[in-house]
């Protein structure tokens, strides 16, 4: 246990509100608070050596004893304080009954900041009210345990000081609870969970639960309790992103003007998008503008299911079929609902300990993970995704130092699942990105992870003129990860025949530790002449009706082989390689691509060195004619042939330290059909708030000897991004604007702010103008108190801070961070409590000339704790007027109280931050 101390001026209770005195301090995983030390009170009340008395308890923390100091009580005799003033800090926690703002933990794991009453049981002793909710949202598992009828605090019940105690919310920023939710109860926490214990250090209102692991939930690390998910509230917004380009080429002139649009509405938890955009194009005596509808759709989470329900127009997934655009309905796992511990691939490691041993896990010599087991089998099924990267060093460290070693081998290939784990997807609906088809189709796909080293694939495709199926699984072993899937395809062509074809795939990927060689994605892929692709099969008929011809490079595949290579060679940098080559029926060429490239870097300066190679042909592919002489239903691609070679330096050179630094970069590249250009560009920040972006660069030819240069500022403000460029070269300059940004209707009113993402926060802080959003992009408090969060993970976890510099000083917050976890494509509202009025310090004295009592407590005219009494009877508090009347309370009794009737001199005549005063506190009976 630590020793703390408590100095009044340090906090203010809650309703009594808490708030927390800041200063500069470390951070850490938790909001960092500094707190003012009681230190004074023992100085200024000091006994001799023989009356302040330091005693071992029979309390231990972490095996170290506690010291637990007395203060003697009769070195009051002939103040004005009570007994009751310094007996208080004789009690374990030397705090008062009632509300406080806290920072909780659970097994030294920061869960949230929330407001918890405290009250003192039969005991004596202090003890935080804890509801069911508040336990089992922070992971406890409850059970029917006798309680010996320790105190509750139900909803509406007084408290001592006007406190009202209520249950606590589970969501941080929560106000109200149920009206019939159960009473918290207020007692040692052992009689509600068995050898569980609380501890409050009052100097850094920090609440410590501490719970034996058999009496916790079993969760992945990560997870977040659905009870604490934030739909968020009633709001739409519309993201823009604008751009005016005006140009001369040879003294032709010409502009353009683009708008891409993002709107949204949400109610509850149904979510409603339009994606649109416009676009116009005017030259010398002619213009074209075009209104496009990209797509409109709905959503809605159904966390019960792990998954998300999208209705209207939108993409299949394309994770075992290919991608379709259609119109429809789609229900299918939504994985962001998983913890990150429970993403991606990782294996499952199970092993036995022998004692209580310390299990740490190694890849390529690195630490990824460790944690404490019990004697006896342990399993550890939450490792974070990691990289293709080798296999799986484990050392079981027992409590004895043996230590025993064991391998798991590690390799994925992209389908590969955790065991346990599955992923489905449902879509029924209508395609919607081939012109003329509207074909209905059905899609259902299923895949899951059986064991560490097998994942099961499976899906089917049915449309009225096509069908398929998909078979597939994907095998782990020691040499290496193996995927296989093999797709039948049934298609009708353009003459009402059938075609039938297989297609089967192979990949393979693994990294040889010894000489860090990884083979991240290599197959090899096979198909039958019948074997159709829907999207190909609806165009090669689509085309046929019109007598068009389309592009495609899957139409005809015969086969493909894919290869990426990746060679580590620690300071003498690294290689990868790059390729694939396809081949096709009917005597189309085949395609070839290889990039090979080298990076490194000398110092602070790095470099890549690559080569790549192209072959293509043009795929375009008439369905069926006379002039093929091909089966009906088969068509293949013409024989424009390029190929084209290109060499490439870059180099990139920072050109001092620092987040301000400058960087120059620069490329030259040589290709057989472009000759040899290069470039040079100078960027970096320009301010000190980091919002102010440049950039300068060079370009040219020597083939022809173009030159270009350019130039482009980007400013990020708190309502909007502009930016500006300019271009000028041979016979040719252009200039252009952009602005970017969103604006958003809540039920506080319409804010302005930076583009949104899926998931973002309205922040509410009433007089808090001018706080900065951290991390948000620029966002500022408005003069109508809101702002807004640009992005926040869904199913995470997000703390959301302000940053107070520069709002008013008339303004304070009470708590300067809140933490949420959103559902996904919610508009979360995020509320700052924050005290308005004037900042006074009062030299108070009482009618017989004392000075105030240290410690006592400024209450407004509503019995709110607005300030505290320090040292010399100087009295600091926030006032909300400039004129009217105070009370200072220093103990339970009439006689223990006053009150002081302030007036504060004109805005004009206070230059200090803080005014200060001079007032008598006049007892309550002759006030």
């Amino acid at each position: 246990m630590t020793r703390t101390h408590r100095n009044p001026r340090q906090t203010r209770r809650t309703g009594p509100r808490a708030t927390p005195v800041r200063a500069a301090c470390s951070t850490g995983e938790a909001p960092c608070y500094a707190r003012l030390s009681l230190l004074a009170v023992a100085l200024v009340l000091a006994p001799p050596a023989h009356a302040l008395q330091a005693a071992p308890v029979g309390r231990e923390a972490d095996g170290a004893t506690t010291l637990a100091y007395n203060f003697d009580s009769r070195l009051l005799l002939g103040t004005p304080l009570g007994v009751a003033n310094i007996e208080r800090f004789n009690r374990t926690h030397a705090a008062d009954p009632g509300r406080y703002q806290v920072d909780l933990y659970v097994n030294d794991r920061f869960v949230s900041r929330r407001d918890i009453t405290f009250r003192n049981a039969d005991d004596g002793e202090l003890y935080p009210c804890l509801s069911d909710a508040l336990l089992t949202s922070a992971g406890v598992l409850l059970r029917d345990v006798a309680d010996a009828r320790m105190p509750h605090a139900a909803p509406g019940q007084d408290a001592p000081d006007d406190t009202r105690l209520l249950p606590e919310p589970t969501p941080d920023h929560a106000d109200t609870p149920p009206a019939d939710a159960p009473p918290a109860f207020c007692g040692p926490l052992t009689k509600r969970v068995p050898d569980a214990r609380t501890t409050f250090d009052l100097s850094r209102l920090r609440l410590d639960i501490s719970v034996p692991q058999l009496e916790m939930k079993v969760a992945p690390r990560g997870a977040v309790d659905p009870a604490s998910l934030d739909a968020g509230e009633t709001a739409a917004y519309v993201n823009y992103d604008a751009s005016y380009y005006t140009s001369s080429a040879y003294g032709v002139r010409a502009n353009s003007v683009y708008t891409g649009l993002n709107a949204g509405v949400n109610v509850d938890l149904w979510r409603v998008r339009q994606q649109s955009s416009f676009t116009y194009n005017g030259g010398t005596g002619n213009s074209i503008s075009r209104w496009n509808n990209i797509r409109t759709y709905a959503e809605r989470p159904l966390i019960g299911l792990r998954s998300q329900l999208t209705v209207g127009q939108s993409f299949t997934s394309g994770s075992l079929f290919s991608t379709v655009g259609y119109t429809g309905v789609r229900l299918e796992s939504d994985d962001r609902m998983l913890p990150d511990s429970m993403r991606g691939y990782a294996p499952v490691i199970n092993g036995v300990a022998q004692t209580n041993a310390r299990v740490v896990v190694n890849q390529n010599g690195h630490v990824i993970y460790q944690t404490t087991v019990a004697p006896g089998p342990f399993r550890i099924a939450d490792l974070n995704p990691t990289s293709y990267q080798g296999d799986l060093d484990v050392e079981v460290h027992e409590a004895n130092g043996q230590v025993s070693r064991f391998t798991v081998p590690f390799s994925a290939v992209p389908n590969s699942m955790r065991p346990g784990v599955s992923h489905y997807s449902v879509t029924l609906g209508q395609v919607r990105q081939i012109e003329g088809s509207h074909a209905k189709f059905a899609d259902l796909t299923y895949q899951r992870g059986l064991t560490n080293s097998l994942t099961a694939n499976g899906a089917v495709r049915v449309s009225p003129d096509y069908q398929s199926a998909l078979a597939g699984a994907v095998l782990g072993t020691w040499i290496g990860a193996f995927g296989w899937n093999t797709t039948w395809s049934h298609a009708r062509n353009a003459q009402g025949g059938w075609l039938n074809g297989w297609m089967s795939s192979v990949t393979y990927s693994h990294t040889f530790t010894p000489t860090q060689t990884t083979f991240s994605l290599a197959g090899y892929r096979y198909s039958t002449k019948g074997y159709r692709e829907f999207i190909d099969a609806l165009s090669a008929r689509e085309a046929y009706r019109r007598g068009e011809t389309w592009a495609s490079s899957t139409y005809q595949q015969r086969d493909q082989f894919t290869l990426n290579v990746n060679q580590d060679f620690g300071k003498y940098g690294a290689l990868s390689l790059s390729a694939t080559t396809s081949s096709y029926y009917e005597s189309r060429p085949h395609d070839t691509q290889v990039q090979l490239s080298y990076n490194n870097h000398y110092r602070s300066i790095s470099y890549n060195l690559s080569f790549v190679r192209q072959k293509t042909a043009t795929a375009v592919a008439p369905d069926s004619g006379p002039m093929q002489n091909l089966l009906p239903g088969y068509g293949r691609a013409g024989a424009d042939m390029r190929t084209s070679n290109v060499l490439m330096l870059t180099l990139s050179i920072p050109l001092g330290s620092g987040p301000r630094t400058a960087s120059l970069s620069g490329s030259v590249s040589h290709g057989n059909d472009q000759g040899t250009s290069y470039q040079a560009s100078l960027s970096g920040i320009a301010d000190r708030a980091q919002t102010l972006s440049y950039g300068l660069s060079l370009s040219g030819e020597t083939r022809n000897g173009a030159r270009t240069y350019s130039g482009n500022l980007q400013k990020n403000l708190s309502m909007i991004t502009a930016g500006a460029s300019y271009s000028n070269g041979d016979h040719f300059w252009q200039a252009g604007a952009t602005a970017r940004g969103a604006i958003v209707a809540h039920r506080g009113g319409v804010t302005l702010g930076p583009y949104l993402g899926d998931t973002f926060g309205i922040v509410e802080a009433k007089g808090a103008r001018g706080a900065t959003v951290r991390s948000g992009m620029g966002a500022r408090v408005d003069r109508f108190g809101y702002a807004i969060v640009p992005s926040l993970t869904p199913y995470r976890y997000t703390d959301v801070a302000l940053d107070t510099q520069g709002i008013d000083r008339d303004t304070e917050l009470t708590g300067n961070q809140v933490r949420v976890a959103p559902y996904a494509g919610s508009a979360v509202l995020l509320k700052f409590a924050t005290l308005t009025g004037h900042a006074v310090l009062i030299q108070g004295a009482r009618a017989d000339g004392e000075r105030l009592p240290l410690g006592a407590d400024v209450l407004d005219d509503k019995g709110a704790s607005i300030g505290v009494v320090g040292q010399g009877g100087l009295a600091y508090a926030r006032v909300p007027s400039a004129h009217g009347t105070v009370k200072v309370r220093w103990g339970k009794r009439r006689e223990d109280q006053c009150a002081m009737r302030y007036d504060l001199p004109a805005p004009s005549a206070a230059k200090a931050p803080i005014m200060r005063i001079r007032a008598q506190c006049l007892p309550l009976a002759l006030k």
